[in-house]
């Protein structure tokens, strides 16, 4: 069994791990970065756009009054203080610098207005990147030129211990189990949404009702080592739910792009019992809209009649598409506030119903079979919304009078489900502010670090509202995880 010899081992090389493994090079130590793929990057540069930060020097120049204590105790409010205050403090006073620190590794933002519409009015928080994939290959490029080893394929299984601290991982390269001797290490492979069992077993809705868009690599590894190691892995469980989505399980590929957009509104929904459930205009808030649909057990229908259909294919809506301002600020064009016409709804919706995505019926009575819901609860909830439209107000859940426009009479009608839909897990190994990992009775595991999607702290049961905050932990928790290191090495 060969073996090598450095003092720091980063597990992971995403936002979390690259935040390391620079950190630690910076300090002068010597490190390998792992990476199970053939491809650095991960979710914090093939799925993140950009990141939180918060009194950053371009915030600054633009006259934002938004400090780190107003970020903080909005952090605090929204996780009712079931989240660590310490490293919440510590993420959010270190996002500043790592603005300017990822400047100078090489990886340019910008600051750009928030990019889901009911965030317009909050204060500027996310720095896009700019030309990401280049400025990952910078930061990879110096990081060897620093001296570090980067092993790409290559899978961590299992982190050594002697004397109770970390003395080496045990690692699988060019298929030869392999040691690497160290006196560190650092573990941010990115959660476990990659992990179809470890997922089944720690939902609370049916795992065929997620729809993943997680890192399929991030198979649960990391967490798995440090809990052979005594790590506590109490708060494994909260996903990083963000919107809904319509997919088909007879055919994982299919997109459409018509019925992707009318996800997208404020239309009316029920959920598996036929009931309205919420404020529909929910969909302007990712974060929120992914949350109720996850409570509603996995998955909701949005109704239309071939009335609204017709509209819809002949007329412009003056609605915003939820995503649209995401997709825009990419390109840095103007937003519409428009969708449609859609010349195509009818055969779009027909294409849904062929994937199993959706349901067509001549009656209520037959769509409630088809959905397998109470007929008369799902009658009744169209009727209270048809009087609510009517009436022009919803005063059950306060839908803005803008969007309680379409009423669900005339037949055939259309249901079409809505999945929850998960960016990752965010619940894993209970940390410290020095991202120490720590065993059930609080104690550190020595020479043992977590960043990124598999530590615990900064969340509640939900992935917050601050735009960019999970890409923002991932590349502050590696630093500051790095800097706990090599402070412990240089004692």
């Amino acid at each position: 069994m060969m073996a090598y010899q450095t003092e720091v081992v980063v597990v992971g090389a995403g936002a979390g791990g690259m935040g390391a493994a620079l950190t630690a090079v910076d300090a002068g130590k010597q490190v390998i970065l792992l990476e199970k793929g053939n491809k650095i990057g991960g979710a914090g540069m093939f799925g993140a756009q950009g990141l939180f930060a918060v009194e950053s020097d371009q915030q600054k120049a633009a006259g934002s009054s938004f400090t780190v204590r107003d970020a903080y105790l909005e952090m605090m409010d929204y996780t009712h203080y079931r989240s660590n205050p310490n490293i919440t403090k510590a993420i959010l006073a270190k996002s500043a610098d790592t603005i300017n620190w990822l400047d100078q590794h090489g990886l340019q933002t910008e600051l750009v207005n928030n990019t889901q519409e009911v965030h317009q009015s909050r204060p500027k928080v996310y720095h896009q990147y700019i030309d990401k994939f280049a400025a990952f290959d910078r930061m990879i490029n110096y990081f060897q030129e620093k001296g570090g080893k980067l092993l790409t394929e290559t899978a961590a299984k299992k982190v050594q211990t002697k004397d109770g601290q970390v003395s080496g991982v045990e690692i699988v390269h060019d298929g030869k189990t392999e040691v690497i001797e160290c006196q560190a290490v650092i573990v941010s492979d990115g959660g476990y949404i990659g992990n179809a069992d470890m997922v089944k077993d720690t939902l609370t809705i049916d795992s065929k009702d997620l729809y993943s868009m997680g890192e399929r690599k991030a198979t649960g590894d990391g967490i798995r080592m440090l809990a052979e190691i005594g790590a506590d892995t109490s708060s494994v469980g909260t996903f990083e739910n963000h919107a809904a989505s319509v997919d088909s399980h007879d055919n994982p590929k299919w997109h459409n792009q018509t019925i992707f957009t009318l996800t997208n509104l404020p239309f009316m929904w029920v959920n598996r019992e036929g009931d309205r459930f919420v404020d529909e205009s929910v969909c302007y808030d990712f974060a929120l809209w992914g949350n109720i649909t996850y409570t509603m057990g996995g998955f909701y229908y949005f109704l239309l009649d071939q009335k609204t259909v017709d509209y819809l294919q002949n007329n412009e809506l003056d609605w915003t598409d939820s995503f649209e301002r995401t997709f825009k600020s990419l390109q840095h064009e103007a937003v519409t506030h428009k969708v449609g016409p859609f010349e195509k709804i009818d055969s779009d919706l027909q294409e849904a119903v062929d994937n199993g995505a959706a349901w067509k019926a001549e009656s209520l009575d037959e769509l409630a079979t088809k959905l397998n819901v109470p007929s008369d609860e799902l009658k009744q909830s169209v009727d209270s919304y048809n009087q609510l439209v009517e009436a022009g107000e919803d005063n059950q859940f306060y839908k803005p009078s803008k969007f309680v426009k379409f009423s669900v009479e005339q037949g055939p009608f259309y249901a079409v489900r809505a999945n929850s839909t998960s960016l990752g897990t965010i619940g894993g190994i209970r940390t410290n502010e020095k991202m120490e990992a720590l065993t059930p009775d609080n104690k550190a595991v020595s020479g043992a670090y977590v960043a990124g999607n598999n530590a615990t702290g900064m969340y509640d049961t939900s992935y917050p509202t601050m735009e960019g905050i999970s890409c923002a932990f991932a590349w502050n928790s590696g630093r500051i995880a790095a800097e706990s290191a090599v402070e412990r090495l240089n004692k």
